[in-house]
């Protein structure tokens, strides 16, 4: 049976999406890592926004300045 988010990822992934949507920055790609169980979000016009999200609901932001 394949692995789900957790709920505490859920709420940040609504967090997180509204968030880059309120900055009207596009979401280039959304995927749930069943390996790590981290979910990944790649957003921005150039795709220099990276944000993981992990299983206890905390997330890291990262933002390539070189894109």
């Amino acid at each position: 049976m394949p692995s789900k988010p957790t709920s505490s990822q859920a709420i940040a992934c609504v967090y997180i999406c509204q968030s880059l949507s309120d900055m009207l920055q596009p979401i280039q790609l959304f995927r749930y890592d069943e390996l790590y169980k981290h979910i990944f979000t790649l957003a921005g016009i150039n795709e220099g926004i990276e944000v993981i999200i992990f299983e206890n609901g905390e997330w890291e932001f990262n933002e390539n300045d070189q894109t």
